[in-house]
């Protein structure tokens, strides 16, 4: 044990005298594992149309792979500063990705003159990211602070859910199950979102040609669905509650799921760790 504590150690000690990337064209290849927080919005009027009290987010898990392919500006080739400047470079990346996504919800509603909250959890894969990176290296390109700008796209037409309420309610009981994503919601709901990134990055050489990477990213994705999806069971309970109270004069229209909301969405906070190798090319 002592042995194999020391080998680590020395280990450890030649990694951090080694020299990271100076510069050029590079290639990462990353696992993204963390949370994500859904924030989910949708103003007052379309909540009472839903026939709903409330409308909050939940945390759940998303893994995530990426390639990223970019070049690496040297600052004292490019901008002419000295070797031991703090500053050591810029650069620049484009990347591709895929992975699961995660949608949470708990909505609250009136059922027999009690507040019940349904918690609805939704998980898609796969979900394809394309994007640009800005980094900016320091203490010879061993730490990296970079920002990105990009897009994921929600490729699943099954999706898995799971749904249960705090509180026994007919048609509400607890159930898992698939959304069939059907022809006239691939036409018209909207499977794209804007997500921006900033990511922390140290670099550890390991071979002159290799480096391990590892970080921490957070990011803030923007999604407007246009329209709510629902469950069968759960849909149907809906529609059926807002068609008694629009006959009761409760309601001034009965709920049509295929209306558009357009003051709903489903954004998200994402946050994690990174785990990658990167190689020089």
């Amino acid at each position: 044990m002592k042995k194999f504590i020391l080998i680590v150690a020395l280990a450890l000690v030649c990694l951090a005298n080694a020299t990271a990337f100076d510069g050029g064209w590079v290639l990462n290849m990353k696992a993204n594992v963390g949370g994500s927080l859904t924030i989910p919005s949708i103003s007052d009027s379309d909540l009472a149309y839903l026939g709903a009290s409330k409308m909050e987010g939940t945390l759940g898990f998303v893994p995530a792979g990426k390639a990223e392919v970019g070049y690496i500006f040297d600052s004292a080739r490019w901008f002419h500063l000295p070797d031991d400047h703090i500053f050591s470079g810029v650069g620049a990346f484009g990347y591709i990705g895929v992975g699961e996504g995660f949608a949470g919800q708990i909505s609250g509603k009136e059922v027999g003159g009690e507040d019940v909250n349904v918690y609805m959890n939704i998980h898609y894969t796969p979900v394809i990211s394309l994007g640009a990176t800005g980094k900016a290296y320091f203490f010879d390109n061993r730490l990296a602070v970079g920002l990105s700008v990009g897009m994921k796209m929600i490729a699943d037409t099954t999706p898995e859910y799971e749904m249960y309420a705090d509180k026994e309610v007919e048609g509400l009981e607890s159930q898992v199950g698939t959304i069939i994503v059907d022809d006239w919601m691939m036409k018209n709901m909207n499977p794209l979102m804007a997500s921006f990134d900033l990511l922390l990055e140290y670099n550890i050489p390991i071979l002159p040609t290799m480096e391990l990477i590892l970080g921490g990213y957070t990011q803030f994705s923007i999604f407007k669905p246009k329209y709510i999806t629902m469950p069968p069971k759960l849909a149907e309970l809906a529609v059926g509650d807002a068609e008694k109270q629009f006959k009761d004069g409760k309601r001034s229209e009965p709920l049509d799921l295929r209306k558009p909301i357009d003051s709903y969405f489903i954004n998200s906070f994402d946050f994690g760790l990174t785990i990658a190798l990167g190689f020089k090319l």
